[in-house]
């Protein structure tokens, strides 16, 4: 497995999506890494992730025909108590205020 590390290494990374995907994916970036200072920026498998002490956090996966955010199945601050489906991932089409101050939230909750 070959890992390219740092914020240069994600943003490269992230600037091969098509443009109205590229936008929000770069906007993506400086939410986690502004929420959260502590996450290491890494590409791995193709997909710019965002790890802490070796676990994986958070990450996204641009494509043709989408962008989308998810967490690690061990670290999901989506996670329901009581629930029998957890949400993982997010399929973003845009970002507004409130998706922002939703991903902020998510961010910050998945490091505490």
């Amino acid at each position: 497995m070959f890992t390219k590390k740092g914020d240069a290494a994600v943003l490269t990374k992230l600037s091969e999506a098509p443009a109205q995907y590229r936008e929000i994916g770069e906007r993506l970036h400086s939410i986690i890494r502004e929420s959260a200072p502590s996450l290491e920026p890494i590409v791995r498998w193709g997909l710019p992730f965002y790890v802490k002490d070796g676990k994986d956090i958070c990450y996204i996966k641009p494509d043709k025909d989408f962008i989308a955010f998810g967490f690690g199945e061990v670290v999901n601050p989506a996670r329901e108590e009581g629930a029998h489906m957890h949400p993982v991932a997010w399929t973003i089409t845009s970002l507004d205020a409130a998706t922002e101050a939703k991903i902020r939230a998510l961010v910050e909750k998945a490091v505490a």
